[in-house]
């Protein structure tokens, strides 16, 4: 079985993974905004495993793989920062897993609550983490202030420059917890936004100083259709493989010829029914739809 198409709200992931976990069924589920990606893997409909091209998340997978953090909470923020987005693409493939894994959850009671940490979180808190903001130390601290050892290794964290969401996946050991944490730290103006940073930012972009050009996600969306037709299925995830690879999210405009010939290279001989031919034909066609200059092209 094969489940693919374009979702706007978390809440049809959570009905994706009840068909899957109710169905008892082993596949992947990969899941995409413009330029993430988040695959979870299912043995028998339990969760198992993960992998994403997110650095913050790769942190969570180690944590996890470690022990520091157990795989149900480890999913539960995976599915928070799923909500964290405004839309994606999903494609569940239904097929044997042969995946060892780092664990065995029943993702129906995660599912739960992750719906009612939602509905409570803080709205503060929702803002600063779906724009991940970076945040200091306060000169209005109510003091004095009580939080958990926990607490503050969060606050030392986020004090260090590390963007708030992110500070979470790597540091985090329960979202409800933690965004309870980050609850009281804004109540009692411990942290401030580090607004003059972004600005300062903003401004050096602005005199061209970092490079800003990027491919565009439509451009990308039309490569993803030649993998599709010229591989099957698993065409999908090529391009994300391949950004994860060369270890960026978004792919820059200096690094086109890389990136192709990096992605031909994963392609498999038995895919192409020409061989080099049909290589060196979709060489082509991708520089035509990546340096063409046009979307419309």
């Amino acid at each position: 079985m094969e489940l693919r198409g374009d979702f706007k709200s978390y809440s049809e992931i959570l009905d994706l993974i009840q068909i899957i976990t109710m169905g008892k069924k082993s596949g992947e589920v990969n899941l995409r905004s413009d330029i993430q990606s988040i695959t979870i893997f299912f043995k028998d409909g339990k969760a198992i495993d993960f992998s994403a091209n997110v650095p913050a998340l790769k942190v969570l997978r180690e944590r996890t793989l470690s022990g520091e953090i157990p795989l149900n909470e480890a999913v539960d923020f995976l599915l928070h920062h799923i909500a964290l987005w405004d839309k994606g693409r999903f494609l569940f493939l239904e097929k044997p897993i042969s995946l060892e894994g780092i664990g065995n959850v029943d993702t129906l009671n995660i599912m739960m609550n992750f719906t009612k940490e939602e509905d409570e979180l803080d709205q503060e808190v929702k803002e600063a983490l779906k724009n991940n903001k970076v945040f200091t130390l306060s000169e209005e601290a109510k003091l004095p202030i009580t939080i958990t050892s926990q607490g503050w290794k969060l606050l030392v964290s986020i004090c260090r420059g590390v963007p708030i969401w992110d500070a979470l996946l790597m540091k985090g050991t329960s979202f409800s917890e933690d965004t309870k944490t980050l609850q009281v730290l804004f109540k009692h103006r411990m942290i401030k936004e580090k607004a003059d940073e972004v600005k300062s930012l903003k401004t050096v972009e602005e005199k061209g100083k970092i490079p800003t050009s990027f491919v565009p996600e439509e451009k990308l969306e039309k490569i993803r259709e030649l993998l599709v037709e010229a591989m099957g299925p698993m065409g999908e995830f090529l391009i994300e493989e391949t950004l994860e690879d060369m270890e960026i999210s978004q792919l820059p405009t200096d690094l086109i010829p890389r990136f192709i010939d990096t992605i031909l290279e994963k392609i498999p001989d038995t895919c192409l029914i020409e061989g080099e031919k049909c290589r060196d034909r979709l060489k082509e066609d991708f520089l035509q739809i990546l340096e063409g200059g046009s979307d419309e092209a």
